[in-house]
């Protein structure tokens, strides 16, 4: 009956891509190993720290079983709709993508880099000659599907483990360095996938998945630039601090223009975002980013030492890795990334 409310609802859906029936049939070291894993951690921070039910967390893997439901591009379309579907004041929404990310030219003149950013479905096509994908999810979708659905009084977390995800949202703003990071590498392949050429075999000791094909020269005082307050994009469409609308985050592995690691255990970035949510639940945003980025720079650091206690296995040796920048993006201006987190 019209005028009925319910109470509030948290939910999530939350996504990991392993690629083993499909990248990994063109080359096996695009097969993201640990991708199951991240699904897993989070329900369970989800769960253990901020109240959601199992029943209200929607998770899309491609295992071997098929007990799950596939991350496919109608599927994970489908279940993206789903989620933001009837939204009311007081909900609270997490959406999480593990697994490939990548670039493709943007035709609309709305990306100051030139690039939409692209999350990889299961069952993406891989053309071998460009090494580019179709079938991909644009930012662009998960802007229009799931934060244009909010009504105002919701609020969204949106959390990408993949290559080239800064903006993975589309959100207008973004809390991040005002130059490319040293301790990063960075991607120049263009719009298409960065590990098309000068393939290496999985170089983590625990297998990382995400390669790298070079890196470029950065200015040196980026490590603490973000502590400044610099911001890499702020827009015109971004919302007052007090103003009506939803609350939208997203929290991205590394910068546009980045690529980022996992290993068997999942990948890197979220195991440093739910560590860093464990030790402490009660931060600012901006005072999580921080612990994020403390937590991944433990992260590779602890493989780097590992690579060097073991020297080499096989054939190949065993790599160094550079831990990527996190990005934090919102909806709204800048001044919210000084208000508590929850999700």
């Amino acid at each position: 009956m019209p005028g009925l409310t319910r109470n509030s609802v948290k939910k999530a859906l939350l996504i990991g891509v392993q690629y083993w029936s499909t990248l990994k049939q063109i080359d096996p070291s695009w097969e993201l190993i640990g991708a199951h894993e991240d699904p897993k951690t989070l329900r369970k921070l989800l769960i253990d720290i901020y109240g959601y039910k199992d029943e209200d967390i929607k998770v899309l893997i491609d295992d071997h079983e098929r007990r799950y439901t596939w991350p496919t591009r109608e599927n994970i379309l489908a279940t993206m709709h789903e989620l933001v579907q009837d939204a009311q004041p007081g909900d609270q929404f997490v959406f999480s993508f593990s697994g490939h990310g990548s670039q493709v030219d943007n035709e609309d003149g709305t990306e100051d880099d030139g690039f939409d950013e692209t999350l990889i479905p299961v069952d993406a096509t891989l053309d071998l000659e460009t090494g580019t994908f179709d079938g991909y999810i644009k930012d662009d979708d998960v802007r229009k599907i799931i934060v244009d659905a909010l009504p105002s009084g919701t609020r969204c977390v949106m959390i990408f483990d993949c290559c080239h995800s800064g903006t993975a949202s589309d959100l207008p703003s973004v809390f991040a360095d005002g130059f490319a990071s040293p301790c990063s590498p960075l991607s120049t392949f263009g719009p298409r996938l960065p590990w098309t050429s000068s393939l290496a075999s999985s170089t983590d000791t625990d297998r990382i998945s995400f390669e790298h094909t070079s890196t470029a020269r950065v200015d040196s005082s980026a490590q603490f630039s973000w502590m400044r307050g610099k911001h890499t994009r702020t827009r015109s469409n971004t919302m007052p601090l007090q103003s009506p609308g939803p609350d939208v985050t997203s929290w991205s592995a590394c910068m546009d223009s980045q690529i980022t690691y996992g290993g068997r255990k999942g990948g890197f970035f979220i195991k440093a975002f739910t560590e860093a949510l464990r030790s402490n639940p009660h931060q600012t945003h901006a005072e999580l980013l921080q612990s994020v980025r403390r937590e991944l720079a433990k992260c590779t650091a602890a493989h780097n030492m590992e690579v060097t206690q073991r020297g080499r296995t096989d054939a190949a040796p065993l790599e160094h890795v550079t831990s990527p920048r996190a990005q934090l993006g919102s909806l709204r201006q800048t001044s919210y990334f000084h208000t508590p987190f929850a999700m």
